[in-house]
This record gives C-alpha cells, sequence and structure tokens, in this order.
C-alpha cells in the first residue's frame, strides 16, 4: 500500500501526491495574466490542473520530499 502524501491546498482542499505519476509545472496565460500552473497526472491516466497558489502549494510540498 503507498504512503499518503497528503497536499492541503488553499481552494481544492486535500490532494494526495502519493498517486501522482507524473506533476509538470509551467507558468500559463490564465485569466488575462501570467500565472504558474502545475499539471498532475495521476497513476489511473486522469490529468488535474492547479494554478495560483494551489500550484505554489504544491511545489512546497515536493520540495519538502526530497
Amino acid at each position: 500500500m503507498t504512503q499518503p502524501i497528503f497536499c492541503q491546498t488553499p481552494t481544492r482542499g486535500f490532494v494526495n501526491l502519493a498517486y501522482a505519476r507524473k506533476v509538470c509545472f509551467r507558468k500559463v496565460h490564465y485569466n488575462m495574466a501570467w500565472q504558474f500552473a502545475c499539471v498532475i497526472i495521476w497513476s489511473n491516466g486522469e490529468k488535474e490542473s492547479f494554478f495560483g497558489k494551489d500550484a505554489k502549494v504544491i511545489v512546497q510540498t515536493l520540495e519538502k520530499m526530497k
């Protein structure tokens, strides 16, 4: 069984990063401004996007794991 890696995002609640297969970070043009974005491809193949503060919290959580 996989050890949970919980990350609490400001607007989307808790995210368990243990099931992330791939995590990509980039700047995107969103809502007429450049924002930091995070796209997670989960172990079941689904994709989920996080923007702004949510993406930054995910980066910080992953940095703590190193």
